[in-house]
């Protein structure tokens, strides 16, 4: 077999990168965990794995266990981190005023991620969310988790359940208020009970998780919810079919605020869609990942422009506008989708499975777009 000069200098390239690749992982394959100093207060922190970066955010319930059982697998194919928020677990809560999205920055300086895939789960989809919208830069995506958002209210049915819920802490009955939200309708569904032990034996081990409150946090302003439309970052949000309707609708709201968000209901599960079911949600993590990761290529304005137009997308119309060097679709009854060039002519989607396809006719005319979606090919010709 011949080998070209050209080929043999791509081989030796490529051999290159994969030592390099392999020096990084064996130096990040070790577990590490530590303790960091945010401004008075110390969080405790774990690292694993090489490759892209992920960072898991805990809800306001569970500190980082809640993660355990997507852990392992995370860790084979990822750089994950994952870490106690200010007075969760093994962190220490805070003594003088301080912000959640100042402690995610310094936690990531330490650790020298520059760009990471970030993952919340309810509060910690709220904290990423500020995240993506103070440091832009620093978030390569969002996957959330049961979100809330800042700045957009909940109703008196989901007040009065928490006050029911952590009654039994008024007489000091930890136990009693770990039982309450283990048994919560909304938290796990129905059939988990391996899961709800899980949940109450964390809950009546760290008393600290129950108590911890936003006293002492600065929360920023404008609020999130009024901001939403700046956030950049391919976002995928998954929400529990059993989960509260205050988090279903604060999920509609990011959705719809969120340029080119996805949402999807997740079948069989609650609020914490990671304990209800691990598996899924490593699944989907992963996916988000992958996707975020495919490599994208520059395409001129002018041939972007060229796709700008209507297609009938069988029986719907295919809208596609162009917002500066971005193509944008549209179905109606839908939301806006980004669309990301892989060449020329493809584009796909980052927080769906379904790619884009124009072609041309005999004269260099755009005449149709194919969209791939779930296995089939849908040709749209242009009106």
């Amino acid at each position: 077999m011949l080998v070209t000069f050209g080929a043999l200098m791509w081989l030796c390239g490529a051999a290159a990168e994969y030592a390099w690749a392999s020096q990084a992982a064996a130096t990040l394959a070790v577990p590490a965990s530590g303790m960091l100093d945010v401004g008075g207060s110390k969080i405790y922190y774990e690292r694993c794995g090489a490759g892209p970066a992920v960072v898991l955010l805990h809800d306001g319930l569970v500190h980082s266990v809640t993660w355990d059982g997507s852990w392992d697998a995370l860790c084979k194919r990822f750089q994950a981190i994952r870490y106690d928020r200010r007075g969760y677990g093994r962190s220490q809560a805070a003594t003088g005023r301080f912000s959640q999205t100042e402690d995610l920055r310094a936690l990531l300086a330490h650790l020298n991620v520059e760009r990471a895939i970030i993952a919340g789960n309810s509060s910690g989809g709220a904290l990423a969310i500020d995240f993506a919208l103070a440091y832009p830069g620093m978030v390569k995506g969002l996957l959330l988790v049961g979100p809330i958002v800042h700045g957009m209210g909940v109703t008196d049915h989901f007040r009065e359940r928490g006050r029911r819920n952590m009654a039994p802490l008024e007489r000091g009955d930890i136990a009693g208020a770990a039982e309450n939200w283990s048994r919560d309708i909304y938290i796990l569904a129905p059939g988990h009970e391996a899961a709800r032990k899980k949940l109450r034996d964390v809950l009546a081990g760290n008393p600290q998780n129950l108590k911890s409150g936003g006293a002492l946090e600065i929360w920023n302003s404008p609020p999130a919810v009024a901001r939403l439309s700046q956030i950049r970052a391919p976002t995928l949000i998954l929400v529990g079919e059993s989960d509260i309707p205050d988090v279903h609708a604060h999920c509609g709201i990011i959705e719809a605020g969120v340029p080119g968000a996805h949402r999807e209901v997740v079948k069989g599960a609650g609020h914490l869609i990671q304990l209800d079911n691990p598996d899924l949600f490593t699944e989907k993590l992963g996916w988000f990942i992958d996707r975020n990761e495919r490599k994208e290529v520059s395409v001129p304005v002018g041939t972007l422009e060229d796709y700008v137009g209507r297609y009938d997308l069988g029986g719907y119309l295919l809208t596609i506008t162009r917002a500066d060097s971005r193509l944008v679709g549209h179905v109606p009854g839908g939301l806006d989708f980004l669309l990301f060039p892989e060449s020329s002519s493809k584009f796909f989607l980052k927080s769906e499975d379904a790619e884009v396809e124009f072609t041309r006719d005999a004269a260099g005319k755009v005449n149709q777009a194919i969209v791939h979606e779930k296995g089939a090919a849908t040709k749209s010709p242009r009106l």
